[in-house]
């Protein structure tokens, strides 16, 4: 975060490489070679190591800017099509980064105006393929190189109270004008849609440093004025304990001060968040418990999941409850209307 400029120790060949294994575990290659070059010369990885981490950082930026042209060319798709959304997540949060190139996209997720069946005739109508279609969102082959997710909603969660809220605040409070095709979210909606993203994969998948990073930016940009009442909606919304120990990790790995914070931190749950984080690597990649079995069937999946999710019913039970009635609405909803 540029708080320091060098170890209180000389890191060795091998640490310098489980360093440079765990950034991209976490998605953090191209933020961390920023930090990489602030070092004082005799504390630099080797230079094989640092080439290969430097290459890697210009992939990213060249990854940054390949979106930000698809973003225009959604936007005159958009305007063909008669839509209108924002871009969440992504290259939208990549601008709240002292360098924006250097935080690495995955895919482009666009939240469009609009009854589902109708968003989904108009990109069919337009030869657009879309298919993985679920309640919150589907995918779109819009790009061969680019993977596009359209959202019907920004974010979902299990509880069916605190989700009817969380769609209400996105109705409230949506980014999306009519009078351009693509627009951004506001800090405020970002300050509850990426926490209410955050819990949802922390639950069920896995989030990593990255989306940590990403939130500490995005308090960066919440205007003090607006820190109350944001809190304020995370906890009608039943977030309010994943909040407190997202504000603990704030606190201990990014050095936030109580000011900047939403709330008090919660050392217990915090430092289990720290942990989690540090395990799951980015959206779950290094945690064995969403790796698929061989041979493993519906049932056996649908369990393995749910026990996953109820890792957490001590912490989080108003949420964790609900989720295999989620899960099996899901499926019903989805083969009912022939999108299994």
């Amino acid at each position: 975060m540029g708080q320091a400029t060098s170890f209180r120790k000389d890191p060795s060949p091998r640490d310098w490489r489980e360093m440079y294994q765990l950034s991209r575990q976490q998605a953090l290659v191209g933020v961390l070679n920023d930090t990489v070059h602030r070092l004082h010369a005799d504390q630099t990885p080797p230079e094989a190591l640092l080439r290969e981490w430097d290459e890697n950082t210009a992939k990213i930026g060249r990854i940054y800017h390949q979106h930000e042209e698809h973003a225009k060319e959604l936007e005159a798709l958009l305007t063909r099509l008669g839509l209108h959304g924002c871009i969440l997540k992504g290259t939208g949060l990549a601008r709240l980064y002292p360098n924006p190139e250097r935080r690495m996209c995955g895919d482009i997720d666009l939240w469009i105006k609009g009854k589902r069946d109708d968003i989904i005739e108009a990109f069919e109508d337009a030869d657009i393929p879309i298919y993985d279609i679920i309640y919150q969102e589907c995918k779109a082959g819009v790009f061969l190189d680019t993977e596009v997710e359209i959202h019907f909603h920004p974010s979902k969660m299990y509880n069916p109270f605190s989700n009817a809220r969380l769609q209400r605040f996105f109705e409230e409070n949506s980014p999306i004008r009519d009078d351009v095709p693509i627009t951004y979210p506001s800090a405020r909606f970002n300050a509850v849609f990426c926490m209410a993203h955050m819990f949802r994969h922390y639950l069920e998948g896995g989030i990593g440093m990255r989306q940590m990073w990403d939130y500490y930016y995005i308090l960066q940009d919440l205007p003090r004025t607006f820190k109350k009442p944001v809190m304020k909606t995370l906890k009608r919304l039943g977030m309010g304990k994943f909040t407190a120990a997202v504000m603990y990790l704030m606190k201990t790995c990014f050095g936030l001060d109580k000011h900047s914070l939403l709330c008090p931190p919660d050392e217990k749950r915090g430092k289990r968040l720290v942990k989690d984080v540090l395990v799951m690597g980015n959206f779950g990649v290094m945690d064995e418990r969403n790796y698929e079995r061989e041979g493993e069937g519906k049932w056996a999946r649908f369990m393995r999941k749910n026990r996953r999710v109820f890792s957490n019913l001590r912490f989080y039970p108003r949420e964790v409850i609900w989720s295999p009635f989620a899960r099996v609405s899901q499926y019903i909803w989805r083969w009912f209307k022939g999108y299994l």
